[in-house]
This record gives structure tokens, C-alpha cells and sequence, in this order.
């Protein structure tokens, strides 16, 4: 059974969000905001997925978009949010791709 991330559905394997980093206190030293060029490349990769979701320039795509979502929460900032905050539509589709889809128990 797998993560139940629907990004990492598309990629395979193991999931391809988790940072595997502990979430002690440590100094946050990077930028608090993401680099506005990040967030256009979120918006593309997003498009890139969304027309075919098992082509594999979608799977591609996907690979890159986990990278990003890895890299920014390994800096402490949370990817969603920052893209919800400018363009909510494009934060939904990021949302419903990294949010786990669990069946529930019967």
C-alpha cells in the first residue's frame, strides 16, 4: 500500500514528499517567503499534470513538483500555503495532489 499521496501515486514507489527530517528546534535561516520564480514553476508543473495525468511528461513533471514541495518544507516554509495565498485555485489543485486520500476503515 502506498503514502495515499496522489502526487507520489503518479510517481511510484516510495513516497516522494516525505523529507525525513525531524522536526526539533533548529534556527531558520533561510528566506521565509518562496522565490516568486518557484511559485511559476508550481504553476507549470501543475498545468504539466493536469491535462494527462499518466503521460509521462505528467510523471515528470510530478517529479519535479515533489522535489519543490521537499525543498521548500526543508527550508520551513509550506509550499501550499504560499501558492494559496496567490492564486487559491492553483492552491487547491497543489492541496489535492500532496494531501493524502485515505479509505476508511470498514
Amino acid at each position: 500500500m502506498g503514502c495515499g499521496h496522489p502526487l507520489c501515486e503518479m510517481i511510484g514507489g516510495a513516497c516522494s514528499l516525505v523529507t525525513q527530517r525531524s522536526r526539533g528546534c533548529r534556527p531558520n535561516l533561510t528566506a521565509k517567503d518562496t522565490a516568486p520564480e518557484v511559485l511559476a514553476d508550481v504553476r507549470q508543473l501543475l498545468l504539466a499534470i493536469e491535462p494527462e495525468p499518466g503521460a509521462p511528461a505528467a510523471r515528470d513533471a510530478a517529479v519535479r513538483l515533489a522535489a519543490l514541495v521537499r525543498r521548500e518544507a526543508l527550508d520551513e516554509r509550506n509550499l501550499i500555503a504560499e501558492v494559496h495565498a496567490e492564486d487559491p485555485a492553483l492552491g487547491r489543485a497543489l492541496a489535492a495532489l500532496c494531501t493524502k486520500h485515505v479509505l476508511p476503515r470498514s
